[in-house]
């Protein structure tokens, strides 16, 4: 279910002893959506945004970054929010992409411990080319010799039990991440990077043992009643679900965590023009989490959109205001150094 933030406001009317005076213009609605990774942060930012002032009242529609990619250039959105840059339909007005959040992707596991019955999905420890193999369906069992290689200690633990891989179906940022994760780990298991996991498997069709869920609240759900699946879902979604620990270059076993991913994004400077972050995957950095990402603001910048004094007001709030003090208590990372500064000069061209 499409989850959406509408937060109303209300206009007063003023009188005086003489006569009642007009009433004040009401706020202006600015409809935007897309990404669900950032959608617990931006959501509750829209929240802050439209107490704080009466001119403008932000919405905001989880749909995913495919469709908001799409409804922003067909102005659905008068701004929208997406993780992965456009592969095609770009807007043919002028606009611009704003970093103004970071996060991490987590992989949530349904396993218990063939023991106690307690759940083993916190504890297990994953390779970076051992995780694409187990989501390429490459790694059918939980107890294949090189899961337990990386998990010694809990070996005798881990259950004979099958792999179900649960992917995320049609556009996602989260999955367009997630495969230039795994492609620039083991890319000839996974050569295709694109918003449709469904058809990035190898070979074009998802493994017979994988089930498909269309956002990350389905993702979950279909995990927690599948023993033995995993998925790839935004941190912020995963609310506490035993997630594994990913290695990280430096041969650590790292959980996410809005520290953990901070350590890698408090590195990743090197930004284009527009300012999209290219991703070093291979961040050298001691208790850094590495499966982070960015997701973009995309806001007009030719004065022709629909409030664009509104939509230029909330991403600055976003990367000014909200992410330094609600950012990390909700699971994310706020920019930063050169990302922040690079940021706040695109802000400034939002008309």
């Amino acid at each position: 279910m499409r989850r959406t933030l509408a937060v109303l406001a209300t206009s007063a009317f003023a009188v005086s002893a003489f006569a009642m005076a007009a009433p004040a213009q009401a706020a202006e609605n600015l409809a935007g959506g897309g990404a669900s990774f950032p959608y617990p942060f931006i959501s509750q930012c829209a929240a802050d945004f439209n107490a704080s002032q009466t001119n403008f009242v932000i919405n905001y529609t989880s749909t995913g970054s495919g469709t908001g990619k799409s409804n922003f250039t067909k102005g659905t959105f008068a701004y929208a929010q997406t993780d992965s840059k456009y592969s095609s339909g770009e807007p043919t007005f002028d606009w611009t992409y704003v970093p103004n959040i970071g996060g991490a992707l987590a992989f949530p596991i349904n396993l218990k411990n063939v023991k106690t019955g307690k759940t083993l999905g916190s504890s297990i420890q994953l390779k970076r080319t051992t995780l694409s193999k187990i989501m390429a369906g490459k790694i059918t069992k939980w107890n294949d010799k090189e899961i337990l290689a990386s998990n010694a200690r809990i070996a005798a633990s881990i259950p004979d039990a099958n792999i179900t891989v649960v992917y995320r179906s049609g556009n996602s940022g989260t999955s367009n991440n997630t495969l230039q994760y795994l492609n620039a780990f083991a890319p000839s298991i996974w050569a295709k990077v694109q918003d449709d996991f469904t058809t990035a498997f190898p070979g074009g069709t998802p493994p017979a043992s994988s089930l498909a869920g269309k956002d990350n609240a389905t993702i979950i759900a279909t995990i927690d009643a599948t023993p033995g699946a995993i998925g790839a879902v935004d941190f912020g979604d995963a609310k506490g679900y035993p997630v594994a620990r990913i290695e990280n270059a430096l041969g650590e076993f790292i959980a996410p965590s809005a520290a953990s991913a901070a350590k890698n994004l408090a590195v990743q400077d090197n930004l284009d023009a527009r300012g999209l972050v290219a991703l070093d995957y291979n961040v050298k950095v001691k208790g850094a989490y590495p499966m982070a990402i960015f997701s973009y603001g995309l806001a007009r910048t030719d004065a022709k959109g629909p409030n664009g004094l509104g939509v230029r007001q909330f991403q600055d709030y976003l990367i000014q205001k909200c992410g330094p003090s609600r950012a990390a208590q909700l699971g994310y990372v706020p920019v930063a150094g050169k990302v922040l500064a690079k940021a706040k000069a695109l802000v400034a061209n939002i008309k």
